[in-house]
């Protein structure tokens, strides 16, 4: 095997192993923008149902800071997926660099 050939192996050898990683960070995206969809309808529910209710007797206020703190930990919990979401973009770019990368070796080494 020459050297050519060598570098070779090794570049589609890495390739296939970032399409791997490409196809995990893909389903890990996907998972979080499905959850934040999830955490943004209730957090809407949460808003719409604040906004009905009237402070009548001690219960309802009761009722009232529940949903309110509700509201505030759905919140918390999209603000977050929102940053996992913007993490597994930035991962994914980075792969996607590696992989043009690879790519124009290879090409490189094509025209050899």
């Amino acid at each position: 095997m020459s050297s050519t050939d060598a570098e070779r192996h090794i570049l589609l050898e890495r390739r296939l192993a970032l399409v791997g990683a490409m196809s995990a960070l893909n389903a890990e995206a996907l998972r979080t923008l499905q959850q934040l969809a999830g955490i943004e309808i209730d957090v809407q529910r949460l808003e719409d149902e604040a906004g009905d209710g009237e402070m009548r007797d001690a219960t309802a206020l009761r009722a009232a800071t529940d949903k309110a703190a509700a509201l505030r930990a759905a919140t918390d919990k999209a603000a977050a997926l929102r940053a996992a979401e913007a993490d597994c973009a930035a991962r994914i770019g980075t792969v996607e660099a590696e992989m043009a990368e690879i790519d124009r070796r290879l090409a490189a080494l094509a025209g050899n």
